[in-house]
């Protein structure tokens, strides 16, 4: 009896001093799979932000380029030939960027007094019979009584078609700008249509490429993305389903909080608010984005497997720790596999988005520049002909003033295309386009810069050039916006393997910190943009001692 006795107790220590290290090792794989979850939900997260902001910000710029131009003004004003020059307009503007199923101009009653419609890639110019009244809607009573230069975005919601829900449903963020008459003030809306299905669509696919799922809500926690397309615009549709109901304590946190993270159900959930328009991130018109991203318990059946087999014996025992050790550290080769695998395929759509950038503002540069400048130049030698054979002197006055303004207007046209796209980079090379955009900004901001340039061998290519020349762009605007200084320095120089570039001013400075939680967009895409390239990105600063950006690329990205 006794020795059975010993043998019994024997196996037991033998079980519990091997089961113990059996369960610590299946403890950590566990919480490994959950450090990756984490991170695979935090940086989706901040994908789909990146991705919504940027669209955010071009459509307010395609926006206010078309408030500024004087056809609006003179249709509102009851010029006789401007309706039909602003529907071509308006004609060719959609054509050219098809995001937009609807470009419009509202007088300040409210009433339609151009429409261009969409409907997939057909475009229809509305006739007069059938403009509607749009006075009594939200968005033209929030955006009229705005000063000019101002944008309003609404909500993103359901198009409404004569007080009905169209069908089938199209979601649309509806952007509005004042239009300025030729006595300076506010004659009307121009209003675009924006296809809030492709911004949908776009948040699914980033969620599929990295295996997790999205929500997107309003600021009522109802849901406009979903992983069951029944769930969305239910508030609108007559369906009784939201998110504040299906996960209460979630959002309540989310409502105390701009940024929110959570486990729930074994998954990591990570929210944030984006404001759609101006002001706090929390507001009338904003979005918060849920990404879900599940933990993967890969080995867990094999595990419970392994410890019920350590009662059999001593090597029945090993053989399961190892087996268990083994199937752990395979379970986080293949999780660090799979999340290096959807890093690199994220960062390759971000590559696509900034290329994708970099060409819609190089053909916007050469319209602007060639197509409009072109048509311009002609106009105005033909109102310069007509004064010098015109024989009444009023009417050759008021030509010599109309072709003093295309001139003007030639000048602005020139001045937005170097803007959006300078056709030095292109044409000459980085070191001309920066000592180009340096010179426009000292003349702009009256800031000095010391440029120093050192460039030898073969011109850097496209890819390095261009991500190169707008990271100095957006330091050198934030030093005008922030550092609150009389001069800056940039030093750009390169070798066979390397490009080196570093601007730094002696202003007020920051504390770096603080773009830990959030930041600047604009150091966010230059660190980005960096990262992309494979470089390397560092910003010394502290309250005022002055600001230094460094960036290292290697030339093989281009």
């Amino acid at each position: 009896m006794s020795v059975w006795l010993r043998a019994t107790a024997a196996t037991g220590v033998a079980v519990l001093l091997l089961a113990v290290p059996a369960a610590l090792a299946y403890r950590q794989a566990r919480g490994h799979q959950r450090d990756l979850a984490q991170r695979e939900s935090a940086h989706l997260l901040d994908l789909e932000r990146a991705f919504v902001e940027r669209e955010l910000r071009s459509m307010r710029a395609d926006l206010a380029y078309l408030a500024q131009q004087p056809l609006p003004g003179r249709v509102l004003d009851g010029e006789l030939g401007a309706l039909r020059a602003l529907e071509r307009e308006y004609l060719g503007f959609a054509r050219a960027k098809p995001r937009y199923v609807q470009v419009r101009l509202l007088d300040r009653t409210g009433l339609e007094r151009v429409r261009i419609n969409r409907r997939g890639d057909a475009l229809e110019r509305v006739e007069a019979s059938r403009l509607q009244p749009k006075g009594d809607r939200p968005y033209f009573q929030e955006a009229i009584g705005l000063p000019l230069g101002s944008v309003f975005v609404s909500p993103l919601d359901l198009n409404v078609e004569r007080g009905e829900i169209e069908r089938p449903p199209r979601p649309v963020i509806r952007l509005a700008a004042p239009v300025r008459g030729s006595l300076g003030v506010n004659r009307g809306l121009l209003v675009l249509n924006y296809a809030g299905g492709l911004l949908l669509d776009e948040l699914r696919r980033l969620a599929a490429a990295s295996g997790g799922a999205t929500a997107l809500l309003n600021v009522d926690g109802e849901y406009l993305l979903a992983d069951d397309p029944a769930l969305e615009w239910g508030w609108l549709l007559g369906r009784d389903a939201a998110f504040r109901g299906d996960h209460p304590e979630v959002w309540a946190r989310l409502l105390d909080a701009e940024q929110i993270g959570a486990w729930r159900d074994g998954e990591r959930l990570s929210a944030r608010w984006v404001a759609l328009g101006e002001g706090a991130p929390v507001g009338p018109n904003a979005v918060a984005i849920v990404s879900r991203m599940p933990v993967r318990a890969v080995f867990a059946p094999r595990a419970r497997a392994a410890a019920a087999g350590l009662a059999a014996g001593a090597l029945a025992v090993l053989y399961g720790l190892s087996y268990v050790w083994a199937r752990a550290a395979a379970a986080r080769r293949d999780q660090e596999q799979r999340i290096a695998d959807s890093e690199a395929r994220l960062r390759l759509l971000s590559r696509q988005l900034l290329a994708a950038q970099e060409d819609e503002r190089r053909s916007l540069s050469r319209l602007l520049h060639d197509e409009l400048g072109q048509a311009v130049t002609a106009i105005g030698l033909d109102l310069k002909n007509a004064a010098r054979h015109s024989g009444d002197p009023a009417t050759r006055a008021s030509l010599e003033r109309a072709s003093a303004d295309t001139e003007g207007l030639l000048a602005s046209l020139h001045e937005i295309a170097t803007r959006v796209r300078p056709s030095v980079l292109d044409d000459l090379g980085l070191a001309e386009a920066l000592e180009s955009h340096v010179a426009e900004f000292e003349q702009r901001t009256g800031i000095v810069v010391a440029l120093s340039l050192d460039l030898p061998g073969p011109a850097p290519a496209r890819p390095l050039a261009e991500n190169v020349y707008r990271i100095v762009q957006e330091a050198l605007a934030n030093v005008a916006a922030h550092a609150e200084v009389e001069a800056a320095c940039v030093e750009v120089e390169a070798d066979d393997a390397t490009l080196s570039l570093s601007v730094e001013d002696a202003g007020r400075g920051f504390d770096p910190a603080r773009l830990k939680s959030g930041g600047r967009l604009g150091i966010l895409g230059m660190r980005e943009r960096v990262e992309l390239l494979g470089g390397e990105f560092s910003l010394d600063s502290a309250a005022g001692q002055g600001t230094r950006l460094r960036v290292r690329l290697p030339r093989e990205a281009e």
